[in-house]
């Protein structure tokens, strides 16, 4: 999923961006696993704009562990790992890219 104003740190397995159909700042997290996906979290303003900051390594490391338990969890590429609603927001917001 493409995210505007996006930053990666590949280094770190992760990326931020905005998603302004639904006003979030967000966290996409890689999983590794047998074919690597995305977990997407909501951040706020400030947690984007501290990119590259430890902080933000050590957020990026803490959602990836907690996954679809974090209260910050909006939904996955893995569609097992999203409830119904997350999968209506995730099939949304592709569609809207394209």
């Amino acid at each position: 999923m493409k995210l505007e104003n996006e930053k990666v740190r590949n280094e770190k397995l992760y990326r931020v961006g905005y998603i302004p159909s639904i006003g979030k700042y967000i966290i996409a997290c890689v999983v590794t696993w047998v074919a690597w996906y995305d977990k997407y979290f909501e951040i706020t303003e400030e947690e984007y704009n501290s990119f590259g900051a430890e902080s933000l390594d050590e957020l990026a490391n803490e959602l990836r562990n907690q996954g679809s338990d974090s209260s910050r969890f909006l939904f996955s590429d893995k569609n097992e790992e999203n409830t119904k609603e997350q999968q209506k927001l995730r099939d949304k917001l592709i569609a809207d890219m394209k």
